[in-house]
Parts: C-alpha cells; structure tokens; sequence
C-alpha cells in the first residue's frame, strides 16, 4: 500500500509538471509562463533547555535534546505559474508549487514549527522520500489549481492557499490553515483543497464562496463557507473602513462570524468575531472538547509611529481554550487544535509587535506575547537583512517565562518554551 501511493504521488508530480509545461507551450501569443523557485535554510540552536521532568532534568524529546548539535531545516519550493488569455476574452492561471523538505535529525518538529508547518488536505500528494541517519525528506505538491477569470466572477480548483480574517496573531475568522502566532516565515501558507468562487459585487467588495476538503474523513472534515467582504469611504478625510460577514460549516460546526478593518487618519484598526455551534455527535469519532457554543474575537492596531518604527497590538479571547493550565493537556489532544484551527490554549492574549527600519535594507523587529490565563509570555527579537535582490538573511531568539513541566504536568503554555537561537538564509531564483 505505502508502495502504490509513493507511485501515486510521483506520477501525479510528474503528470502536473507535464501539464503545466503544455499549458504553457500552447498559450497563446498573449500567455506568459514563469518558472522559479526559492531555496530556504534554517539553523536553530536550542540555548537552555526550560522543559523540566520530575526529576528536575531536561526533558529529552521532540527533537529538545537535540540542541547540543543543533537542529537544520531545508525547504526547497519549485514554481511555475501559467497565465493566458483566451481568443473569447476568458482569462486562465494555471499554479504548480512543488516542495521538497529536509530536517536534521529526523523529529524535531517541536523546534521547527516556528518556521514551517502543514495542514490536513483531502489529496494525499506527500510522500517521506527518504528517512536514515540524521536526515529525513519529504516531497509534496503545495499548490495546484487553475484560476477562470471573467468579466462577472472568478472560480478557484485545486490546491490553493486560503486566508480570512483581518489580524496578524489571532484571525479568528482564518480557519483555513492559519498561521500560529509565534510563526517566523509567513511567506508562504500550506495549500488547501479546495473550490473558490468569487463574485465582485462593487469598488474593493465581494462575496466569496468556498467549498473545501480538510481531511480524508467524509463528511466530518468537509467546509463550506461563505464570506462578503465590503469597502466604505469615511467621510471625505483620508479615512476607509472595510467589513464583512460569514457564514459556514466547518469540520461538522456551524460558524457565524464578522470583521472589520479601517484606517483612520494612519491609523489601522481592526476587529473580528466569531460564534461556534459544535457538532457533537456521540457515535462519531470527531473529538471536541466540551459541545457547548463558544466566542472568539481579537481587535487590534496598527501604526507607523515614526517613519521607520511601525506597531502592531492585538487582544485576543477564545472561548474554546482552557480556564487553566491543567486543563492543557486535554485540551492538546482535541481536534481543532490538532488540526490547527485553534493555535492557543487559553482563553486570554495579547501580542505587541514593534519593527524598526534601521536601513532600507536592515530591519530589527520584536515580537511579545502574553498569556493571562497562566502568566507566560513568548519573547521574539529578530532581524532581517536583504543581502541582494535575490538573497536575505535573517536570525532571532526565541525566549519564553513561565513554568515549564514537572512530575509531568504543563505549568503554562508558553514556559515549557525552550530558549532557541535561529538564523535563515533564502535565495529566490
């Protein structure tokens, strides 16, 4: 079985590549294909170990331990993306991201997650291309989809990334694969399998159908949802406001949500909200941590304080996370945070992020977030330097308070953090 499905995988590799490639050669006089990529390397280095067992020793696992030699991360992406116009005035866009990843040593998922993740798709287009020593690879396709363009909507098929909602941290409304807070690279998001249909309904506004397969279990990892997105001058000063509205199931629940994002005289706010149904159903196998409806909501600004300092805060609440720290544990183990919808805990936040444009090609940033519910807090200071046009640099700290595990048992979300040094180099070709 696991054999087959190597096959699979590279035949669909091979036949999507083909495909692309033909696309390209029979557009017409009016198409353009582009083929490209980028090479990413990161180093962590674990500093001080603060995740404690019973004995007062460092814990040694999910890749901890490994700090003595360091933790190494490759992710090699090849793109080419196909544009053309056909002869009846319809436009096409054909997307074909391959990615291939390396870790050293083989488990450290714990330390890595700050700059890469994934997310449950409905196709199985991964495969573990080669596992042994101190290194273990996987390939798989990251985006495939095929854009129709017309004058009246757009339509989406295929492998695509996904993002809504309105704030940096915690979108509450981005149940597509989100980013977690603490995450480093947001350059790219993990595909989602999905149908997208979108329809202009004015200047800036529109209203977006999708229909989406977030796992291989039918019908509990279907989504359908609905999002109108809406532009609104303020007044006649150089103020906006964009809102909208949404409504879906996602993974069996039933979501209600909003948003808003203005920007007053320089200053952009934003807020969303969210109220869940959950499915329960006790002869299913789809965990949930309580089956009471619950609220999310996060508001947030954002400002250029000087012209090179630049602010970003945020508040956070989500209901469906812990009361406590003891609470944690179960918690960990339901299935909207497995799957990444939820990627907090608790119950309260707040993040605070400040980026400095030392040079126009050096910029110093640093990011905090807190936890209320257990008193932890997450440092991240960094720095991003643009080598050339084709080439950046950058490194960071990751530093955390709080209490870490003893006997066994979380103290607090961001304390059993281990202190990591990381540096990146990427090269775009």
């Amino acid at each position: 079985m696991e054999g087959s499905r190597a096959t699979s995988v590279g035949d669909l590799l091979r036949l999507a590549a083909a495909g692309g490639l033909l696309l390209g050669a029979v557009s017409p006089a009016t198409g353009q294909t582009v083929v490209g990529g980028d090479v990413r390397v990161f180093a962590f280095r674990v500093l001080e170990e603060t995740e404690l067992a019973g004995d007062g020793e460092p814990a040694e696992e999910n890749g901890a331990a490994a700090g003595a030699g360091g933790v190494e991360l490759g992710i090699l992406r090849l793109k080419l993306d196909s544009r053309w116009r056909a002869s009846s005035g319809n436009r096409f866009r054909f997307e074909l991201h391959g990615l291939a990843q390396a870790t050293s040593p083989p488990g450290s998922g714990a330390v890595t997650s700050i700059a890469t993740g994934g997310t449950r798709r409905f196709f199985d287009l991964e495969r573990d291309s080669f596992s042994g020593g101190d290194v273990a690879g996987t390939t798989e396709i990251d985006r495939l989809n095929l854009r129709w363009d017309r004058p009246g909507f757009r339509m989406v098929l295929g492998r695509q990334a996904i993002t809504w909602g309105v704030n940096y941290f915690w979108p509450v409304l981005d149940l597509f694969a989100p980013f977690a807070p603490q995450r480093v690279d947001r350059d790219y998001k993990p595909g989602v399998d999905a149908l997208r249909f979108t329809v202009p309904v004015g200047d800036f506004s529109e209203v977006e159908v999708i229909a989406a397969g977030q796992g291989t279990r039918t019908p509990d990892d279907l989504s359908f949802a609905s999002l109108g997105r809406f532009h609104s001058e303020l007044g006649e000063g150089p103020s906006s406001i964009d809102f909208g509205y949404m409504v879906g199931g996602f993974h069996r629940d039933f979501v209600l949500g909003g948003f808003f994002a203005a920007d007053v005289r320089g200053t952009g706010l934003r807020g969303e909200v969210s109220w869940t149904s959950p499915g329960c159903d006790a002869e299913s196998n789809h965990p949930v941590f309580g089956c009471g409806d619950f609220w999310r909501f996060t508001v947030g600004v954002d400002r250029l304080l000087t012209p090179r300092l630049t602010l970003i805060a945020e508040a956070s609440w989500n209901g469906f996370g812990a009361g406590g720290a003891a609470d944690y544990e179960r918690l960990a183990e339901t299935d909207r945070v497995r799957r990444g919808e939820v990627v907090s805990l608790g119950r309260r936040y707040a993040g605070l992020s400040l980026a400095w444009q030392a040079h126009p090609l050096l910029t110093v940033s640093g990011a905090v977030l807190y936890n209320r519910e257990d008193s932890s807090a997450l440092f991240q200071p960094g720095i991003t330097w643009s080598v050339s046009d084709h080439v950046s640099f950058g490194a960071g700290l990751i530093a955390s308070t709080g209490r870490g595990i003893r006997d066994g048992v979380l103290g607090s979300e961001y304390g059993a953090v281990p202190v990591v040094a990381w540096s990146s180099l990427t090269a775009y070709f």
